[in-house]
């Protein structure tokens, strides 16, 4: 089979190709200086900087909904903490209440009937 001639422009996949600020003194550069350069390296990204962005992105996610359901559990705590205390303190004012009327209620009698009934004189 016949080969077709080496065109000593187009680089062989085995060629080191340089970019425009070396300059190779060869009759290849031409056809290489013309060809694009080759996109550098792909950067590894920061995995300790994108790990903490994120940590503080969701703690200052979590931290306002924390926020939030804390109020209503101290608001549900004191509510129901407020209530069996008025409960207990109903239990004791009706108690103070019923003695403080039945002391009431035994003065006015007796005085009542001692206007009605006045004590004999000796």
């Amino acid at each position: 089979m016949n080969q077709p001639p080496f065109d000593q422009g187009i680089p062989l996949l085995t060629e080191v190709l340089l970019g425009p600020e070396a300059a190779p003194a060869s009759p290849v550069e031409p056809a290489v200086a013309a060809m694009p350069a080759l996109p550098p390296a792909v950067a590894q990204p920061d995995w300790d900087a994108i790990e903490q962005r994120l940590t503080q992105r969701i703690l200052h996610q979590v931290q306002g909904k924390i926020d939030h359901l804390l109020e209503e559990r101290i608001a549900h705590v004191l509510q129901t903490a407020l209530q069996n205390a008025l409960i207990g303190m109903r239990g004791a004012l009706r108690a103070d209440l019923q003695q403080s009327l039945e002391q009431i209620v035994a003065h006015a009698v007796s005085h009542e009937l001692g206007h009605l009934h006045p004590p004999a004189q000796p």
